[in-house]
């Protein structure tokens, strides 16, 4: 389990996504924006977070893919937690 407290999954705030503690900035959110392009400060000034939240949001992603187990078939791509 990922064990970063910064970094929540609550079942009553956005739909259950990992999101930054105290926030309703997703890890999802933090990412997509990263692979946008976005800097760290752009990021810190826009969602009112810290250098360490958006970490803990690649740290969680880091953790999540790792325990990730990817099967192909000749069809789909499948990925299992």
């Amino acid at each position: 389990m990922y064990k970063n407290k910064r970094i929540i999954i609550s079942n009553n705030i956005l739909l259950g996504k990992p999101r930054i503690k105290g926030t309703r900035v997703s890890v999802e959110q933090i990412l997509a924006c990263l692979a946008e392009g976005w800097s760290h400060k752009k990021i810190i000034k826009e969602f009112d977070i810290s250098e360490e939240d958006i970490k803990a949001c690649m740290e969680f992603a880091h953790q999540s893919i790792s325990r990730t187990r990817f099967l192909k078939s000749s069809s789909v791509h499948k990925a299992y937690a």
